[in-house]
């Protein structure tokens, strides 16, 4: 599906952007209150094949696309530009927030910083080696190349940060480049940091910003709410010269008198603390960050890790951070090793064997992490034992690394130094430590069963209700989407008391802010829909209590959510779907049709086929 072309399908035939009055989406349709129904193109909708039903009711025009409607609301939102309270995009939690405001600025920059962490350690190797000397033409152009993506962090930074707050990424830059101007520098003189100067009569202290992370976030980031405040109250016609004018005036003194030196006071804080730690007790420190590491990968808390490890290159020229994560990753490639080695699947053993190339190749462990180590349960135990002795080791013996870098075998020249023996050996020992844990703690494979004509099938899941109650077949629930399985196969529950249960091992792809629907995406990739009562997307999350967030790996039987069954019961119907909304993939057995049962009870099985 193409999201912005039926995105612009959908304006068009609903009677274009004037007609609305506001929009919200639940689980699986847009909502929209129209100001003139009969604009409406319905035969246009029903007839396009990405549109499952179009149809009125209840005040509402509603648009079912299915799971994918967040995508559509997302693009329809962005086109139109419609504001109100309900069709601002769903929030996650402010700790949630945050780790994804960080990934998605420092992602951007990991290629270029990759390439230079490897054109670096290659240059450190050879110098070594006594193949270019330090002061030949070669070796400084080549430094240049390797290190200025570090010199010209503010403005790197200060652009993917105007891409992540939705502001003009130039005059960003521009921000970000004024933090290293030469004069600016040039003021600084020999004094270094805490050079005091002043700002009409105001005092500054002034820093060396080259290579820092903090202050350019900060900078544009207030940017982006003077951009705005700016756009709101300023004609049109000569925002192109006010915006920006104002921007640099106000931002740019505020950063060097305020955001600057906060922020790397705050940065060097921070690295200072880690790396006091690390010189404490450097096998304390290897045992719990290389243990770790692959927790925090799990749930995106690396990305708060890693600008303080690029601070540390860039400041000091070397940093004790990186060859943990390391230890992390040749960690979790033993325990993929072992499962290469052992299991007796052949799905499973193709890709272990793709998940450790990709370790070993590019130093990226979300393959092994999620589709082989939590798949499987006890290989991520190995890989975290495997990881906090190594860790251990690396830590003790103080391995420095000068670059950074994803572990892996293509960035061994970024180690390069008087440390680089022992970690290698400490990589020996992760990878050696995470195998045979794996090997011994041992897995269960997929369970294969034969299902009609003797045709091999593999067992996927066995699906428990999500809720106590009565089981119906769909053809009792009084929506036709559901009834006539537009939106796939499944049964429902009518509850008998307001608590939803995980129906199986999975990722929590989706949870509405109304707390009334959840998409559980298996490990497998059979994707579960739960949809408590009917309509229930207007109660606007009042009555419901969830004790998840999206993105969350949940386990059978945990309590997602709790609801107030008789308060819901006054005005809407509670019986809750449970669907696979992927269902052509797969074949549905169901186990219980009809009578009572508890989250406990199984109620289908999922055959892949």
């Amino acid at each position: 599906m193409n999201y912005k072309t039926i995105s612009e399908f959908i304006l068009k035939n609903i009677g274009g952007k004037d007609n609305i009055q506001s929009v919200t989406h639940c689980a699986t349709r847009l909502r929209f209150i129209l100001n003139d129904e009969s604009l409406v193109n319905e035969s246009a909708l029903n007839e396009s094949d990405d549109i499952i039903q179009a149809f009125s009711k209840g005040g509402q025009y509603q648009v079912i696309i299915g799971t994918e409607v967040p995508k559509v609301y997302n693009e329809l939102i962005e086109s139109t530009e419609i504001s109100n309270e309900k069709s601002q995009k769903q929030k996650s939690s402010l700790i949630s927030s945050f780790f994804n405001t960080i990934a998605s600025i420092f992602t951007p920059l990991l290629p270029a910083l990759a390439g230079a962490g490897i054109l670096r350690g290659l240059l450190l190797l050879v110098n070594q080696l006594g193949w270019i000397s330090e002061k030949s033409g070669t070796y400084i152009i080549l430094t240049a190349a390797s290190m200025s993506v570090f010199y010209f962090f503010p403005i790197l930074l200060a652009f993917t940060s105007a891409q992540r707050f939705k502001v003009n990424p130039y005059i960003a830059a521009v921000i970000g480049a004024s933090l290293i101007h030469p004069d600016l520098i040039n003021l600084l003189g020999h004094h270094g940091n805490g050079t005091l100067t002043s700002f009409f009569g105001i005092p500054v202290i002034l820093m060396n910003y080259s290579s820092t992370v903090i202050p350019a976030i900060l900078a544009i980031w207030v940017y982006s709410y003077l951009e705005k405040f700016l756009e709101k109250y300023i004609w049109k016609s000569i925002q192109i010269i006010c915006v920006p004018l104002i921007a640099l005036l106000v931002i740019v003194p505020l950063t060097i008198i305020l955001f600057g030196p906060f922020g790397v006071y705050v940065g060097e804080w921070i690295a200072s603390s880690i790396n006091w730690l690390s010189e404490s007790n450097g096998w304390i420190t290897g045992l719990v960050v290389g243990g770790i590491w692959n927790i925090f990968v799990v749930f995106g808390l690396q990305w708060a890790v890693n600008p303080i490890m690029i601070s540390n290159i860039s400041t000091l020229g070397f940093d004790k951070i990186v060859p943990l994560t390391a230890a992390a990753n040749f960690g979790i490639a033993g325990a993929t090793f072992a499962v290469l080695i052992k299991s007796k699947n052949k799905k499973m053993k193709s890709f272990s064997l793709s998940a450790l190339l990709s370790i070993f190749f590019a130093g990226i462990t979300e393959p092994a992490i999620y589709g082989v180590a939590i798949k499987l349960k006890r290989p991520f135990i190995g890989a975290l034992i495997g990881g906090a002795i190594g860790g251990a080791y690396i830590g003790g013996m103080g391995v420095k690394s000068y670059a950074f870098v994803f572990g892996g075998l293509t960035t061994l020249p970024a180690f390069v130094g008087s440390t680089f023996v022992q970690y290698i050996i400490g990589l020996i020992i992760c990878f050696s430590v995470g195998a045979i844990a794996t090997y011994i703690l041992g897995f269960e494979d997929d369970e294969k069963i034969h299902v009609g004509n003797n045709k091999l099938l593999i067992k996927e899941a066995e699906i428990t209700s999500p809720i106590d109650g009565k089981v119906k077949p769909l053809q009792y629930i009084e929506d036709g989407v559901f009834s006539e399985g537009l939106l796939g196969k499944g049964i429902c529950i009518v509850p008998n008391e307001g608590k939803v249960y995980a129906p199986a091992d999975g990722t929590l792809t989706t949870l509405f802010p109304t707390m009334h629907a959840f998409g559980i995406t298996l490990n497998n990739g059979a994707e579960i829909l739960v949809h408590i009562g009917i309509n229930t997307v207007e109660l606007d999350g009042k009555y419901f209590k969830s004790f998840v967030e999206q993105g969350q790996q949940v386990k059978k039987g945990q309590l997602l959510s709790e609801f107030d069954i008789d308060k819901i019961k006054e005005n809407y119907s509670v019986i809750t779907p449970v669907i696979i909304t992927n269902s052509e993939d797969y074949e549905l057995v169901i186990k219980r049709h009809e009578g009572l049962i508890t989250h406990k009870d199984v109620l289908f099985e999922i055959i892949k086929k």
